[in-house]
């Protein structure tokens, strides 16, 4: 089970959507306490422990990011987490691999949830397929501020692409409904999270 708040800290965790919203609404985090996976249970490609180390590492510096203007950066914390599972390597994400852990990750979920998962991670990376120069323009950027790292925007991409498409597609039967759940489902249509 998750944390109560892990996936509010992977909503504002990851800035390599920033550019998709005009005024950003997603900087103040989802608008209800409620936790994703009370709403409903995703399919997930790491523990929380692992993410939680790699949110601890890099959030100080992922926060600093969000208010710059301009090419989005890279998302370190998505990055680290990518790492963990040595799924990222010279700014290309293993596909196979990553696949290969989504659908571990279904094998005890209701059935509906591999073909779910296949479509979301087709559609994440034609979606990052397509916006391949902006996320190379984030992968040369030079640091903003003194010790500022840069990490690759396709780690963040591809896993804020996964969180929110799966969430969003959540399957009715398994979707817990109440005026929280449906504000946060909301939220996420439009504000990433892993």
């Amino acid at each position: 089970m998750f944390p109560r708040n892990i996936l509010l800290l992977v909503a504002v965790s990851c800035a390599s959507f920033r550019a998709l919203f005009a005024a950003n609404p997603c900087l103040n985090g989802p608008p209800v306490p409620k936790n994703a996976v009370e709403c409903c249970a995703t399919p997930s490609l790491v523990e929380p422990s692992a993410f939680m180390a790699c949110h601890s590492k890099w959030i100080s510096q992922t926060k600093r990011q969000m208010t710059i203007e301009g090419v989005p950066r890279g998302c370190c914390v998505a990055e680290c987490v990518m790492n963990s599972t040595n799924l990222y390597a010279d700014g290309k994400i293993d596909r196979a691999a990553l696949t290969q852990l989504y659908l571990g990750s279904v094998a005890s979920m209701a059935p509906e949830w591999k073909q779910i998962t296949l479509d979301a991670i087709d559609g994440c990376f034609k979606m990052a397929d397509a916006a391949k120069d902006e996320i190379e323009a984030g992968a040369k950027l030079t640091p903003a501020f003194d010790g500022e790292q840069i990490c690759h925007p396709i780690s963040g991409t591809i896993l804020a692409c996964m969180g929110m498409t799966l969430f969003g597609a959540c399957p009715a039967e398994l979707f817990t409904v109440n005026d929280d759940c449906t504000k946060l489902k909301s939220y996420h249509s439009k504000c990433p999270f892993l």
